[in-house]
């Protein structure tokens, strides 16, 4: 058994299957079909159950898959350790994250993390929450960065941020420039929607029914991005993380651009929370990135600080 096998037997499993296997491995299908057949061959079992709607592992399958995680995760672990005796602070450092978190908070980690240690690789994925920490307990990710997380015993938990999220308009809205609202002023206003699949969306949703409010989206989507966009447009109002627009209100709250925060009910929050593996030791990569990580967390402020700061900012979902 090699182990270039077992990564072309993991990959089919964990892309399930051979067609996205084969982009992950950067190999033809009939080359990926062989070393599958060779690996079958040489443990005398079948480890794919082959239909036309694609595989499925077989009971040796799953038994193999369980033990080769083990395998690759031994590899992984060896050579980073082999590389820190000789170089320090090496490696790659796998980070999962929320669209949000990844787009306006993690960048200057990472440019922190380059400069500090220029030989660490990290990698960043965009997932759901609920993916990304099915990701963290398969091994295929060293740190998740995700949003009101659900309690699991098999996780280290730290909680590194505590977001407001905001109420946020455009120029051309009739709210703009107002500091706040009452909560039945929102009846009848069109809203973009964070979707309800993801914990931001669902804290939203569950805010809005504790101020008795029965809001319909005019749209609704799972990318904040594209709610604030929407929202900068004027297509309606959107409750939004306030890291997504934290480059465009200054820290006194005035609007000078195209968005602008308004104050409505009961302030709402949501928790930014670092998920860690219990069963895995961590990397000097890993812990690098997590030193850093709570060190920018704590000095963040979810708004700017320069004169020129556009307008409201509006946190990630």
């Amino acid at each position: 058994m090699e182990l270039h096998q077992l990564k072309c037997f993991s990959a089919v499993i964990e892309e399930g299957g051979f067609n996205k296997a084969t982009s992950r491995l950067h190999i033809s299908q009939p080359a990926l079909s062989y070393q599958i057949k060779q690996l079958e061959h040489e443990l005398g079992a079948s480890l794919f159950h082959r239909r036309p709607g694609g595989v499925n592992p077989t009971e040796a399958g799953r038994v193999l898959y369980e033990h080769s995680r083990d395998v690759m995760e031994a590899i992984r672990q060896a050579k980073s350790a082999v590389q820190e005796l000789a170089e320090g602070v090496v490696g790659e450092v796998r980070i999962g994250t929320a669209n949000s978190v990844g787009i306006y908070f993690l960048p200057r980690v990472l440019w922190s993390m380059r400069e500090k240690y220029p030989n660490t690789k990290p990698t960043v994925l965009y997932r759901h929450s609920n993916e990304i920490l099915e990701l963290l307990s398969a091994n295929r990710l060293d740190v998740a960065l995700v949003a009101n997380p659900r309690p699991d015993r098999r996780f280290n938990r730290e909680t590194i941020i505590e977001e407001k999220i905001s109420l946020v308009c455009g120029r051309s809205h009739p709210l703009f420039g107002r500091s706040v609202v009452r909560p039945s002023e929102l009846e009848g206003l069109d809203f973009i929607s964070l979707s309800a699949k993801s914990p931001t969306g669902q804290c939203i949703r569950d805010f809005l029914a504790r101020l008795d409010l029965s809001v319909e989206p005019a749209i609704s989507t799972d990318n904040v991005e594209t709610v604030k966009k929407m929202v900068e447009a004027g297509l309606g109002t959107a409750f939004i993380p306030d890291m997504v627009t934290s480059a465009e209100i200054t820290c006194d709250g005035e609007p000078t651009g195209r968005l602008c925060r308004v104050a409505v009910g009961p302030p709402l929050f949501r928790k930014i929370v670092m998920v860690t593996w219990k069963h895995y030791e961590t990397s000097r990569a890993t812990t690098a990135f997590i030193k850093e990580l709570r060190e920018h967390a704590s000095n963040w402020k979810g708004c700017g600080e320069t004169e020129n700061a556009q307008c409201i900012e509006a946190k990630s979902a």
